[in-house]
């Protein structure tokens, strides 16, 4: 499905609020739990994944996992060179899922001649999400990675991260083929491995694993309340991102589009002016202080957003000034 059809569909879902008040979405959140987000540190020599192929057994390997170790994986997001997990389960229950599925996928890489490719990846330490707030902010976090990581990338359309299960109607058009429908021929070619064991109601569509058949999206939803506070997360939660982006040693990413409301609310606020256009040069660069600063911005951004000359904005940022101006 194209993006286009994918908005179409969000935007006559959103028609459907989801009425709960606050405080049963935190009710239920309390209830559900609890929750870690596992995290791992990317790799920064080589690539986990250079192929599809090896994308679509490691999905299928987090549905194992998951099943075997007795969690539900709530979000995830698998990148080239590194992993998000964000699961419902005890710490112990997610730690034995992180090697059940790392056995795996190791075995399957030494099988195909890269033994080494997991090994520069320390066990991650399950991060308690003890709040809603906080199992928004990262579910969101984990859903954006693959914008942050590639811009180009709609990261409700990314097909290696959960982003496009949320608040998705065209989910219940589709057909998967139930695993046990499956011939052990069929099952060992899926697999890759004599372990032929399947969790039931798992499922398969175009010999792929079917993660709405795997994912508790459907809690995601109850969570955020309604598709239009998903969206509103996902593209319009600034200070969420950049704080979710700081704990995890990562840096954070924010498009133009989304810095652009946080300069028109610091002229208007801060610096008295209802817009960039009033400002002296000495006000543009103080907004570029608080964009480099408080907001990570891109020497590319501050000269785009504060209209400084991009050398000016190189002299200010030396360390930056290779940044992109995209």
């Amino acid at each position: 499905m194209g993006d286009f059809g994918y908005v179409c569909a969000m935007k006559k879902f959103a028609s459907k609020p989801q009425w709960r008040s606050e405080g049963e979405l935190e009710r239920r959140f309390l209830e559900s739990g609890p929750f870690f987000h596992l995290h791992t540190e990317p790799l920064t020599s080589d690539m986990i994944f250079k192929q599809e192929a090896e994308y679509i057994i490691a999905l299928l390997y987090v549905a194992v996992a998951a099943w075997a170790a007795g969690v539900q994986v709530v979000a995830y997001a698998l990148m080239s060179n590194h992993f998000h997990f964000i699961l419902q389960g005890t710490e112990a229950q997610c730690l034995d899922f992180w090697e059940r599925f790392e056995r795996r996928l190791s075995l399957f890489f030494t099988r195909h001649g890269r033994s080494n490719v997991l090994k520069g990846i320390p066990r991650p330490t399950p991060t308690p999400i003890t709040t809603l707030k906080q199992f928004r902010d990262e579910v969101v976090y984990v859903v954006r990675n693959p914008f942050v990581v590639q811009k180009g990338i709609n990261p409700l359309a990314y097909e290696w991260c959960s982003g496009f299960l949320y608040f998705n109607p065209m989910l219940s058009w589709m057909r998967p083929r139930p695993a046990s429908s499956l011939t052990c021929r069929e099952k060992a070619k899926l697999l890759k491995s004599n372990d032929l064991r399947l969790p039931e109601g798992l499922s398969f569509l175009d010999g792929r694993v079917f993660p709405p058949s795997f994912v508790n999206y459907r809690l995601v939803e109850i969570l955020f309340g309604n598709a239009r506070a998903f969206v509103l997360h996902v593209f319009k939660n600034v200070e969420a991102q950049v704080e979710t982006a700081l704990r995890f040693g990562e840096r954070p990413f924010l498009g133009d589009d989304e810095l652009l409301p946080v300069v028109m609310g610091i002229c208007d606020k801060e610096l008295g002016t209802k817009g960039t256009y009033g400002l002296t040069e000495e006000q543009r660069y103080a907004l570029a202080k608080r964009l480099k600063d408080d907001y990570y911005a891109s020497n590319g951004q501050i000269a785009r957003l504060t209209h400084l000359p991009p050398s000016k904005v190189d002299a200010l940022y030396p360390l930056s000034a290779k940044n992109q101006y995209e």
